[in-house]
C-alpha cells in the first residue's frame, strides 16, 4: 500500500527568518543579474517576454542621448532597462519550467492513482463520495464516474453506517486510522484512512480483507 504524502515543513526562527530570507533574495537578485547581463555582453537578444519599451519611452531616450549633457545619463540607463528587461525573460522561463515540471509531477501522481491496484476513494468528512479510481469503481460493481456523490455506506452491507461514522469520527491529525465494513455479498473491507493534507476531505483506502481458512 503506497500512500503519497505532501509534507510542508514551517521552522520557527524567530527573527532570524527575516534575515536569512532578505538576504537569500539578495543573493537571488544578484546571480539572476548577473545571468542578464552576461547574455547581454554575448549579444544574446532577449525574447520580450516581460514585455517591451514603449515608443514614448524610446523617444524620451533618444532625445537624452542626443543632448551632449544627457547622453551618458541616458546611455547608462538604457543598458539598466535592457538588463531589467532579460531578468525579467530569464524570470519568465524559469516559471514556464517549473509550471511544465509541476504539471508532469502531477499527471505522474494522478496516473498512479487511477492505476493503483487497491481501491482509492476520496471522501467527503460526510461519507460522500468525491472520486473513486479504476480499482474502486471494480470492487462497487459501478463505472467510476457514478460513485461520486454517492455516500460509502449505500454501497455497503445494511447497517454499516455507524461503523463508517465511528471510522470518521476516530480521524485525527496525519495519523492513519483502520477500520472494517461488510460488502452486500458479505466480503469484508479493510480501510484505511487518514484526512486530506488541508482537512476538508477524507483519503481512504479499501482493500479485500483476507478470511482465515
Amino acid at each position: 500500500m503506497v500512500w503519497i504524502k505532501l509534507r510542508f515543513k514551517v521552522g520557527h526562527l524567530g527573527g532570524t527568518m527575516a534575515d536569512n530570507y532578505k538576504h537569500l533574495h539578495a543573493r537571488s537578485h544578484e546571480q539572476l543579474r548577473r545571468s542578464a547581463r552576461d547574455l547581454i555582453d554575448h549579444g544574446v537578444p532577449p525574447p520580450n517576454h516581460g514585455g517591451s519599451l514603449s515608443v514614448d519611452a524610446l523617444h524620451l531616450l533618444y532625445e537624452r542621448a542626443s543632448t551632449p549633457e544627457s547622453a551618458a545619463d541616458a546611455l547608462k540607463l538604457l543598458h539598466e532597462l535592457q538588463t531589467y528587461q532579460v531578468e525579467l525573460d530569464l524570470l519568465y522561463e524559469q516559471l514556464r519550467a517549473n509550471e511544465l515540471e509541476t504539471v508532469e509531477e502531477l499527471t505522474h501522481y494522478k496516473s498512479l492513482y487511477e492505476l493503483a491496484p487497491a481501491a482509492y476513494l476520496i471522501m467527503a468528512k460526510d461519507g460522500e463520495i468525491i472520486e473513486g479510481n479504476q480499482a474502486a469503481g471494480i470492487l462497487f460493481d459501478q463505472p467510476t464516474t457514478d460513485l461520486s456523490g454517492q455516500t460509502l455506506s449505500s454501497l455497503l452491507a445494511p447497517g454499516q453506517e455507524v461503523a463508517i461514522e465511528m471510522l470518521i469520527n476516530r480521524l485525527e491529525g496525519p495519523s492513519v486510522t483502520a477500520g472494517s465494513v461488510e460488502l452486500p455479498d458479505q466480503r469484508r473491507l479493510a480501510i484505511n484512512a487518514r484526512p486530506s493534507n488541508t482537512g476538508d476531505s477524507i483519503l481512504m483506502v479499501l482493500t479485500e480483507a483476507s478470511t482465515g481458512s
